[in-house]
């Protein structure tokens, strides 16, 4: 019974202690919140409604995302025939695989550098107003 004990505690501890806690932190933000528009009602003071921020999503970051996503699995599929075909990669198998995925995600940072360095950068207030 002791055997199975354990893993039960630490995946409860791992999985459910975080998901709690979160639960109880957004519970009483919401409380506070109910409370203060409460209180403000009963002070004869009608608080606005608060309207939900839309936000536009940044393209900027979905295109670096997808390139370093690229990059890396282009990386992996270099390293791993490199080390399976090549003579350097058989006692390195390891290091070989590693620094070609190390390079192409070099190789993704600076094409996404060359990509979006002529692109003007929109301050908050330029993407609020949109």
């Amino acid at each position: 019974m002791e055997d199975v004990l354990i893993p039960i505690v630490a995946i409860l501890s791992a999985v459910a202690l975080p998901i709690v806690t979160a639960l109880v932190l957004i519970l009483r933000k919401l409380n506070a919140d109910h409370n203060e528009r409460m209180a403000l009602i009963n002070q004869g003071i009608i608080p606005p409604n608060e309207p939900k921020k839309k936000t536009n999503p940044n393209r900027l970051v979905a295109l670096r995302n997808g390139i370093i996503l690229a990059a890396l699995g282009v990386g992996i599929i270099v390293g791993f025939l490199c080390s399976q075909y090549l003579v350097i990669g058989e006692e390195n198998k390891f290091w070989i695989t590693s620094a070609s995925i190390v390079f192409f995600l070099g190789v993704g940072y600076l094409v996404y550098f060359l990509v979006t360095r002529n692109i003007p950068i929109k301050s908050e207030e330029d993407q609020l107003r949109e």
